[in-house]
């Protein structure tokens, strides 16, 4: 019985010292899509006005993006004071349309590849009476086409109040 047991674990450690590395690549390097990179709540403090900041990074291999559609989650109001930059700072042409439950923004030319795009939505108004987090689900949508691509949904933390 013990030489079976050694056998079985002699044979379980060679395979598994024997065994090629699996490699992992990630898909942002490679990927032909736009993507969200992040977001952000500024100040981080308990006021009710705050900015949130969503960042997308459009890789030189996507097509052209038109429009970014952001869905609001309830208990959040949007003012009409939306800007949106590269990363190097240099602001983007665009017209927002602010609604109860989204925030639509058109580009004035389809943006090409960019390193980063930074969203700054600046008074946004956050009820007392919801959650301490804020789940937005943001879309875009590439020129030429009518399809909405869904970059996935931006958490930004609220702090307790």
């Amino acid at each position: 019985m013990k030489k079976q047991l050694i056998f079985t674990a002699a044979l379980t450690l060679a395979f598994t010292v024997l065994n090629s590395a699996a490699f992992a690549y990630s898909t942002r390097e490679t990927t032909t899509v736009p993507y969200l990179v992040g977001s952000t709540q500024s100040p981080q403090t308990r006021w009710s006005i705050v900015r949130h900041t969503f960042r997308i990074q459009i890789p030189e291999a996507s097509p052209a993006v038109s429009q970014v559609k952001v869905i609001l989650p309830p208990g959040v109001t949007v003012k009409n004071d939306i800007t949106v930059h590269e990363r190097s700072g240099k602001e983007i042409a665009t017209k927002s349309n602010v609604g109860d439950d989204e925030v639509i923004i058109n580009f004035t030319e389809p943006l090409k590849s960019t390193n980063e795009i930074e969203i700054d939505m600046n008074k946004v108004i956050l009820s007392r009476l919801h959650p301490n987090s804020w789940s937005y689900r943001i879309k875009t949508k590439l020129a030429d086409t009518e399809t909405e691509l869904d970059l996935g949904i931006a958490q930004i933390g609220n702090f307790q109040r």
